[in-house]
């Protein structure tokens, strides 16, 4: 079903009083013409209206905004084409929320390095062994409460464990 929004589509009120009327002006061109009272009751419903017709073509209002419809569709299915637009336009800005905050909660997720001097210190403070086994092969730095719980990266919160024996911690706290 081809329904599409006209951007070109626009109406003007015209003179005043009981002179009063509107114009739907096509791009430049002066397109069809309605008088004041006629064109406030079409727009004060909150279905469609068909305005025009020009060969195959439906110039339908719908709260302010115009469509061209190729379809012969009915006010009903202008509606309902609306209507879903609308509903997946809305769906798609919820999602774009999530995935906003997502990408923010990641982004702050992301823990700091520790930094040189601190890692240089516990090198030294546990003589290049794991604290647990006393092992000197893969070592690496853990955090004796991980980040996520809140732990730093302070000197007094990080060990030297090899990586069999912080595989074995995980993320406890030792």
């Amino acid at each position: 079903m081809a329904l599409t929004k006209a951007t070109h589509v626009y109406a003007k009120r015209t003179g005043f009083w009981i002179f009063a009327g509107w114009r739907v002006y096509v791009g430049k061109r002066d397109w069809y013409s309605f008088r004041a009272p006629e064109f406030d009751r079409l727009r004060a419903g909150n279905d469609p209206v068909c305005v025009a017709r020009e060969g195959r073509r439906t110039l339908w209002m719908v709260d302010d905004d115009f469509y061209w419809d190729t379809d012969n569709l009915t006010a009903e299915e202008v509606g309902l084409l609306i209507w879903d637009r609308s509903r997946r336009h809305e769906a798609k800005l919820a999602r774009l929320r999530k995935l906003q905050v997502q990408a923010t909660e990641i982004a702050a997720s992301r823990r700091e390095r520790i930094p040189d001097d601190v890692r240089a210190f516990v090198w030294e403070r546990d003589e290049g062994r794991c604290v647990s086994c006393g092992s000197e092969e893969s070592l690496q730095f853990d955090h004796v409460i991980p980040v996520a719980k809140g732990g730093g990266s302070g000197a007094a919160n990080i060990q030297l464990l090899c990586a069999d024996c912080n595989g074995q911690k995980g993320d406890a706290i030792v």
